[in-house]
């Protein structure tokens, strides 16, 4: 498993085409904050077997009016075991935006690299996700909701996820 320092600089690298552009003066940076759920497609040791409920936020760097490049932290509560059984993750993502051709609604693709991060009892490891989206705009906002499933890398195990997130955008 790569280093913290590794993964700062991986992160610091897949954000400098945005820093750039933005010192160019392209579009503002859009944060996004919303609730998720993610759930393990079967049983295994890697993260909590029950459906995880939480929150997330995200800022996304525009690179272009199609392109943006973002970094995200969710927080999840594994609650459905009992309050004895309950459990955290934290789940940093890292992540390219695509913005895909169309009217009214916007739809867009996303993809990157993360870590689910169990606060408690082990496991987790390093994800890669990929997802689809869907932006509804609003006056000064606009309403999301995206499927983003992720692959997490656990030492003896790959493991299948699937997040599903609304929120807004500002």
């Amino acid at each position: 498993m790569p280093s913290i320092a590794g993964r700062a600089l991986l992160a610091l690298l897949c954000l400098a085409p945005a820093v750039s552009a933005q010192s160019r003066g392209t579009s503002p940076p859009r944060i996004g904050v919303g609730f998720d759920t993610v759930t393990a497609l079967w049983s295994q040791d890697v993260v909590p077997n029950w459906p995880s409920l939480g929150v997330r936020g995200r800022v996304a760097l525009p690179i272009n009016a199609d392109v943006s490049v973002a970094a995200s932290l969710g927080v999840g509560a594994h609650v459905f075991g009992g309050s004895d059984d309950t459990s955290y993750v934290l789940n940093p993502q890292t992540s390219l935006i695509v913005t895909l051709p169309s009217q009214g609604t916007a739809r867009y693709l996303l993809g990157g690299f993360g870590g689910f991060l169990p606060l408690s009892g082990g496991g987790g490891g390093p994800s890669i996700h990929g997802g689809v989206g869907l932006a509804f705009p609003l006056s000064e906002a606009s309403v999301f909701v995206e499927a983003d499933p992720s692959l997490i890398i656990g030492q003896d195990t790959v493991v299948p996820v699937l997040a599903a997130r609304a929120g807004v955008i500002f």
